[in-house]
């Protein structure tokens, strides 16, 4: 079964998306409206409440939050194209199903998933939010003033990145952290997983902290000064390198 609706974006402020555990799809298009798509088995479709109401798009299943009984159900693709001229905020969250979004931009995004791995590329907001609690995080070409990444056991992996100030938790999941251009502060912690920060900076007024952990920095000079990017990084038993990279 499908379901196809098309929703004007005058006066829409944000949109969220609440799924338990269906796939879900969000990108910008060449399109005036925002248009919501789904596939699935005819009840799983059918249940799905998408709805406009007090200045937000709202796509969600009855389920979330409420009663989820993973055996009744079968499986769902949503599917949001958003036009590119879109500015406002975005909230997309899963409980086990993949997030992908590309292309978005926006004043505040903010994707969430419990189990489900979270795939972003190209994505340019004022403020960035992405979290899992198992799942991995693999982003590509973000920008923001702002930028928050947070996992409990899951990898995050931040490609070719552009961000004023980025603060990055985990406990048991590696980091690889690639910046593009200069930053003014980054806050980084972890237990157990292992720290690298790639950027185009050759001295930092870094602060670097691990209990049984090796520290290695190649190409960067760490100096006590304050007009020089900041970096706090602390960790357990977690191996910490800092390189310097051609922008």
């Amino acid at each position: 079964m499908e379901k196809n609706v098309h929703f004007e974006p005058e006066g829409t402020k944000d949109i969220v998306v609440r799924l338990a555990w269906a796939q879900l799809d969000v990108f910008a298009d060449d399109i005036e409206k925002i248009q919501v798509m789904a596939t699935g088995d005819e009840g799983t479709v059918s249940d799905l409440r998408v709805m406009a109401k007090e200045h937000m798009l709202v796509i969600e299943q009855p389920q979330y939050g409420l009663s989820l009984n993973i055996i009744e159900s079968h499986w769902m693709q949503v599917c949001v194209r958003i036009p590119r001229t879109w500015q406002e905020e975005i909230h997309l969250s899963t409980i086990s199903g993949l997030l992908c979004t590309r292309g978005l931009e926006g004043s505040y995004i903010a994707l969430d998933t419990v189990s489900g791995d979270i795939s972003v590329s190209r994505i340019h907001a004022g403020k960035i939010s992405l979290r899992t609690i198992s799942g991995d995080i693999r982003a590509e070409a973000l920008q923001a003033i702002s930028l928050s990444v947070r996992s409990v056991s899951g990898n995050l992996v931040l490609n070719s990145t552009k961000t004023e100030t980025l603060k990055c938790n985990s406990v048991s999941g590696e980091q690889s952290l690639h910046m593009d251009q200069e930053f003014q502060r980054m806050d980084i912690s972890a237990v157990s997983g292992d720290v690298i920060i790639m950027a185009p900076v050759k001295r930092m007024n870094a602060t670097l902290r691990s209990i049984g952990g090796s520290i290695r920095t190649e190409g960067v000079e760490i100096a006590d000064d304050d007009t020089v990017p900041i970096v706090r990084v602390s960790g357990v038993s977690t191996g910490l390198k800092i390189v310097f990279v051609l922008p």
